[in-house]
C-alpha cells in the first residue's frame, strides 16, 4: 500500500513537471517536452490514472479512484514548485487553459477527454511491446488537439490556486475529464477484444 501511494503521488509529480515545462515553453516545443513526464512514468512504473485505466480489471475501479486522488496530490506538489517559476509566458498559457476549460460545456469536456484516454492507453500499450514512439508522440497529439488530460488538468488547476485564477467550476470540468479519460482509456480493449489482452 505504501508503494502504491508513493508511486501514485510520484506519477502526479512527473506529469505536473511535464505540465510546467509546457506552460513555460508553450507551442509545439512545449507539447513535445511535456512527453518527458509520461516517458518517466512508464520508465519508473509509476501509478498514473490514465496509464492504468485501460489495463486494470474493472473490479479494481476503486483502486483507480484512489490513484487519481493521489495523482492530484503529486500535481499539487508540482504546482507549488511552479509557483516559484513565474514568467509572463507561464501565466498567459495557464490562463488560456483555464479559460478554455471554463468556456467548454460538460459534454464537450467529456467527449474530448475520451480522445486523450484512447491516446494514453495506446501509448502505454506500445511501450509494453517495446514500441516507444507512441509515448513520444501521443502527448503532443492530445495537447495540440486541445484534448483534456485529467491528471495534467489537476496540475493546471492546482497552479491556478497559486496564480489566483482558480474558479470552483473547474472541479466540475475535472470530474467530466476523469470520466471521459476513463472511457477513452478502455476503447482499445473494447475494440480489440482478445487481441488486446494477448499482445
Amino acid at each position: 500500500m505504501k508503494n502504491f501511494t508513493l508511486m501514485s503521488i510520484f506519477a502526479g509529480l512527473l506529469i505536473g513537471t511535464g505540465g510546467l515545462v509546457y506552460l513555460r515553453v508553450g507551442g509545439v516545443a512545449g507539447a513535445v517536452l511535456f512527453a518527458f513526464g509520461l516517458l518517466c512514468v512508464v520508465m519508473c512504473g509509476a501509478q498514473l490514472f490514465t496509464g492504468k485505466s485501460g489495463f486494470l480489471p474493472y473490479k479494481d475501479f476503486p483502486k483507480l479512484i484512489a490513484m487519481i486522488a493521489l495523482n492530484a496530490v503529486g500535481c499539487a506538489v508540482a504546482a507549488f514548485i511552479a509557483s516559484y517559476c513565474t514568467s509572463d509566458t507561464l501565466t498567459a498559457n495557464l490562463q488560456n487553459i483555464i479559460d478554455a476549460r471554463l468556456a467548454a460545456s460538460w459534454h464537450k469536456v467529456l467527449i474530448t477527454s475520451i480522445g486523450t484516454g484512447m491516446i494514453m492507453t495506446l501509448a502505454v500499450y506500445g511501450a509494453r511491446q517495446k514500441h516507444y514512439l507512441p509515448l513520444l508522440f501521443g502527448v503532443p497529439v492530445f495537447i495540440l488537439c486541445g484534448l483534456p488530460h485529467c491528471v495534467a488538468d489537476a496540475f493546471y488547476y492546482a497552479a491556478a490556486l497559486f496564480y489566483n485564477c482558480f474558479e470552483w467550476e473547474l472541479l466540475i470540468a475535472w470530474l467530466w475529464a476523469i470520466a471521459g479519460n476513463y472511457i477513452g482509456c478502455n476503447l482499445p480493449r473494447w475494440f480489440m477484444g482478445e487481441a488486446f489482452d494477448k499482445a
